[in-house]
């Protein structure tokens, strides 16, 4: 996903549907529908709004305590499948009900009805840049290898002269120290 300029909400679209049998994917049976949603590294799982519940006739499966910036409470959960942007489905996902806040920026139609959660961005490899002011968001299932930015920009500060690089160099030795 590309966004023009900087976004602080990572939003796409993603199909979800009731779990289904390897003959209702052959006969062409299983009904995605689309919804916004939310991707959220600060939550543990995934999420559902009551409109998406309700829309695909789901039946709770249970009962699961939460915890959130208002405390905790007992909300119901449902079974899903989350077909994602890069055409993956994630199948059997157990899902919360919850309310999420609305953007009074954001046509109804669009206001996000799931956040995907750590459970799911836990599968693969998930990346945010902001180059050249905008955000380009990322994410690959399964993980292929290991991201890491630092030593890349220990080679760009190495690049800097004068004092700066002998700051650097002194911190980079004192990190290394444990102070």
């Amino acid at each position: 996903m590309r966004y023009k300029g900087r976004t602080r909400v990572i939003f796409t679209k993603v199909g979800v549907c009731l779990p289904f049998t390897t003959e209702q994917a052959r006969n062409g049976e299983v009904k995605l529908k689309e919804f916004t949603a939310i991707w959220d590294t600060g939550a543990t799982n995934s999420c559902i709004t009551k409109k998406v519940a309700s829309e695909l006739g789901l039946l709770p499966t249970g009962i699961a305590e939460v915890r959130h910036a208002d405390g905790k409470s007992s909300v119901n959960t449902y079974l899903v499948n989350i077909s994602l942007p890069n055409k993956i489905m994630v199948g059997q996902v157990r899902v919360t009900e919850v309310q999420l806040i609305s953007d009074a920026n954001i046509p109804d139609d669009n206001q996000p009805q799931l956040l995907i959660g750590m459970d799911i961005i836990g599968m693969g490899d998930f990346v945010v840049t902001h180059a050249n002011g905008n955000t380009t968001f990322s994410f690959r299932v399964p993980s292929v290898k290991e991201i890491d930015f630092v030593p890349e920009s220990d080679d760009i500060n190495l690049r800097d002269t004068g004092a700066n690089r002998h700051q650097r160099r002194a911190m980079k030795s004192k990190f290394k120290k444990g102070y």
